[in-house]
């Protein structure tokens, strides 16, 4: 099983408690449709000192690493990178 994580900082208009708890739940439902994904979560952060570096986790399980690759170039997970994520990340 691969884990691949992701911590994500927000732009200010996202760094809300809706805003993380929006992006987290689209992150889950979005990466979690795309071939070769076993599991996606969205987890947002849980305290002041994790608020301080990250908003939103999240976390994507694979089988193998080969569904790791398709998953890395499959339009939709560009998609939500350069469409829906890009947009709302403090650090590009």
């Amino acid at each position: 099983m691969i884990l691949r994580t992701v911590l994500v900082k927000l732009t200010e208009e996202w760094a809300t408690p809706e805003g993380r708890a929006a992006v987290s739940a689209f992150g889950a439902e979005a990466l979690s449709a795309i071939p070769g994904v076993v599991d996606a979560k969205g987890l947002i952060a849980a305290d002041a000192a994790s608020l301080a570096s990250w908003d939103v986790m999240l976390q994507v399980r694979f089988a193998s690493l080969e569904d790791v690759e398709v998953y890395r170039v499959h339009p939709e997970h560009l998609a939500f990178l350069n469409d829906y994520m890009s947009p709302k990340a403090a650090f590009k």
